[in-house]
This record gives C-alpha cells, sequence and structure tokens, in this order.
C-alpha cells in the first residue's frame, strides 16, 4: 500500500488486498481492492502532486452525482486519498459481459441516456450544480498540460499518431465547434465505466465509475468516446446498436470526429 495514508483510510482498507493498479485521470493511482470475503469491489484513489486537488474534487462530484445517479460510495478519504465502494457488477468490456455484445452495447447506451438526461440543478452554485466543461474550459486544461510537457512523450492513436501535442491542440483550435446543447456529461465514458450485473443476455445497469471530468458539455464528448469504446471492444457493427439504443437516429459525423481528437487528451 501507498506510504503516508490516513488512520480513517487504513481503517476502511482493513484486510483487504490489492488485485490491480491503473492510473486514471489526474494521474490519480486506483488501486483495486478486494476484501477475502466480500462484495462489492472496494478501490482506493491516491492523488499525485502534480494534481494535488484531483482526489478531493473526485469526492465532491461523487457526492453531488450520488443523489442523481447509481455511482461509488465514499467509504473514507483523507485530501489525499480515498477508499471507495463499488456498486455489485462488472465492467460491461469484461469477458463475462462480451458473450451478449448487443445486450452489453444496449445497456452502456441507456446508461450514457440516463446521464444526459440529470438534472444539472444550478451550474452557477458550486454546491448545487454541475461543473463547467464546455470546451473553452477543458481546451484551457489541455493547452496548460501540454505546455507543462505531459503530453511529451503521449503514443496518441489511429490518424493523430503523426502529429504532436502542439500540432492537435492547434487543430482543435482551429476547428472548435459550436456548442447549441448542453447536457451534463459523464466526460470519460466508456464500456469499462459502465457496470453490468447479471446474466450476459439479462445483465442491466446496477452503476457508473469514473467522474473526475464530469460536467456540463456537449453530449458529443460522451458520444464519441462510447464510439471509441465500443469500437475497440466489439468492433464498429456495434456501433448501430449503440446508437439506437441511446435514441440518436442521425449521429453528426462531424462532431464525433471533432470530440474523437479531443477524446486524445482525455
Amino acid at each position: 500500500m501507498p506510504d503516508g495514508l490516513s488512520a480513517p483510510v487504513l481503517e476502511a482498507i482493513g484486510d483487504a488486498a490489492p488485485v490491480g493498479e491503473r492510473v486514471g485521470p489526474n494521474f490519480v493511482r486506483v488501486i483495486e481492492l478486494r476484501q477475502r470475503d466480500a462484495w462489492p469491489i472496494q478501490v482506493l484513489m491516491v492523488g499525485d502532486p502534480r494534481r494535488p486537488d484531483a482526489v478531493a474534487q473526485e469526492q465532491r462530484s461523487l457526492e453531488w452525482i450520488g443523489s442523481r445517479l447509481p455511482v461509488p460510495h465514499v467509504v473514507a478519504a483523507s485530501p489525499n486519498a480515498a477508499v471507495l465502494k463499488y456498486p455489485v457488477g462488472l465492467p460491461a468490456s469484461a469477458p463475462e459481459h462480451r458473450v451478449d455484445p448487443a445486450q452489453s452495447v444496449t445497456q452502456a447506451a441507456r446508461a450514457l441516456r440516463m446521464v444526459h438526461r440529470t438534472d444539472p440543478g444550478d451550474p452557477t452554485d458550486p454546491e448545487s450544480g454541475a461543473p463547467d466543461m464546455r470546451l473553452d474550459v477543458r481546451l484551457a486544461h489541455i493547452e496548460a498540460a501540454v505546455a507543462a510537457g505531459e503530453f511529451a512523450d503521449h503514443d496518441f492513436g489511429g490518424p493523430y499518431a503523426r502529429y504532436g501535442a502542439d500540432r492537435l491542440v492547434e487543430m482543435l483550435r482551429d476547428r472548435q465547434p459550436d456548442e447549441p446543447q448542453l447536457a451534463f456529461g459523464h466526460g470519460r465514458f466508456g464500456l469499462d465505466t459502465v457496470l453490468l450485473d447479471g446474466a450476459a443476455s439479462e445483465a442491466k445497469v446496477s452503476g457508473i465509475t469514473d467522474w473526475a471530468s464530469a460536467g456540463m458539455a456537449d453530449p458529443y464528448v460522451d458520444l464519441a468516446l462510447a464510439a471509441r469504446s465500443v469500437v475497440t471492444v466489439f468492433g464498429a457493427e456495434l456501433l448501430p446498436v449503440f446508437f439506437d439504443a441511446y435514441g440518436l437516429e442521425h449521429p453528426d459525423p462531424l462532431r464525433l470526429d471533432y470530440y474523437s481528437l479531443l477524446a486524445e487528451f482525455l
């Protein structure tokens, strides 16, 4: 376990053992924990000095979202670490949910539609409303991260592999679209953030995870992220299933393309 954890966080971890680790948004270490004979899964989040307020920000987001959507519960927290208890279920991208791809994709689409229909409260009130995550805000964060060298060694994917971070940011600014429709958005949506519970053909949404980038935004941010995830996990042939279940008859290809480029930095 990481050094310097507070007493409440250590007590919440108890005799749980780490079984996996990844680096999440804002350089946060996300360590999956399993109790000996317990469910649900617990996750330990540990902040990085480069983003000292990232864990606290996620805690605030979960407190606000938790009254509206099925999300992880904060069990214990300190300024730089938190233990979260996940709802019962496995990610829609897990092998157990690849048996019936159409069902998993359909449930993920319905989860995203549920997110986008969430009442954002008063966005001008940081205590009762969703944060502002419109393009100008996101691009300012991205530009600061690029200037700090955080993407210097980053491998961009697909058609963007031949470009450097500075050029891609220029492309994002040059092609920046209007945002005529805003909704409460997830900000990092994908099949791995949707928890499903039940047998493959009967699996239902039990939770949605990873809320560090949530806020008011163009819904196409999440739609582009979701489309990338569906193609990566199941293939492009499942995209019509996703958009049909979401309720979008004619997706805008230009917006999907733009936000696919934005997703390289999310």
